[in-house]
């Protein structure tokens, strides 16, 4: 079974890149007035950020005990 950080940090990496992927979209669009209200920008960021300390926590940096 795959420690718990490994799983974290696939799961946040796989969300980060969706939300990066929706952002383009969302700015890319043709049609000015379909304008959507998922806040992208900031689902990347807390993901990364999650993938960052569990990362962190995998690789001892940062130790619970």
């Amino acid at each position: 079974m795959l420690p718990l950080w490994i799983v974290v940090c696939g799961v946040s990496a796989v969300i980060a890149v969706i939300s990066e992927v929706a952002n383009r979209r969302r700015m890319k669009r043709t049609n000015i007035d379909r304008v959507g209200f998922m806040p992208w920008p900031t689902i990347t960021a807390m993901s990364l950020l999650t993938f960052g300390i569990s990362m962190a926590f995998g690789m001892g940096f940062i130790s619970t005990s």
